[in-house]
């Protein structure tokens, strides 16, 4: 069971700045993909969900083209159809959107790592545990306030 945090607690600061973060999350397994929302939803976060890099690109692109804030972070797995998760934190690198990233994946390839790192983003090998997880969303988030 999760618990937010209490008034007065360290964490209470850190954890009332979730409230109006708002995170993409990007996963092809749809079930991985709900547990990550489910968990992070639990947490305070707006969670809005896609299901690949292309979908990722285009709820960027609608959220600023419909005048809503943006996403404070994006969770996204790397390997996934029609576009990479690579492919489009690299793409939305290049039109200098510095959106904090956590790119998650099970295959720990050198040139993945290297990759994340040049743009940016801290990556998690799966399997990983969610307190991990919520333990860099809520510092990205904290940072970003």
């Amino acid at each position: 069971m999760y618990r937010t945090a209490d008034r007065g607690s360290p964490f209470y600061e850190a954890f009332a700045a979730t409230q109006l973060s708002r995170v993409l999350v990007v996963e092809d397994d749809a079930e991985f993909r709900r547990l990550i929302a489910v968990t992070l939803r639990r947490d305070g976060f707006h969670v809005v969900e896609a299901t690949n890099g292309r979908e990722l690109v285009e709820h960027v692109a609608r959220a600023v083209q419909a005048g809503d804030p943006p996403f404070d972070l994006i969770v996204s797995d790397i390997r996934m159809p029609r576009m990479t998760g690579l492919e489009a934190v690299a793409g939305l690198r290049a039109a200098d959107w510095s959106t904090p990233v956590v790119l998650i994946t099970a295959f720990g390839a050198a040139e993945a790592e290297a990759e994340a790192t040049r743009l940016g983003a801290v990556l998690l090998a799966k399997p990983f545990d969610l307190c991990d997880l919520r333990t860099v969303v809520m510092q990205l988030a904290h940072a970003s306030i």
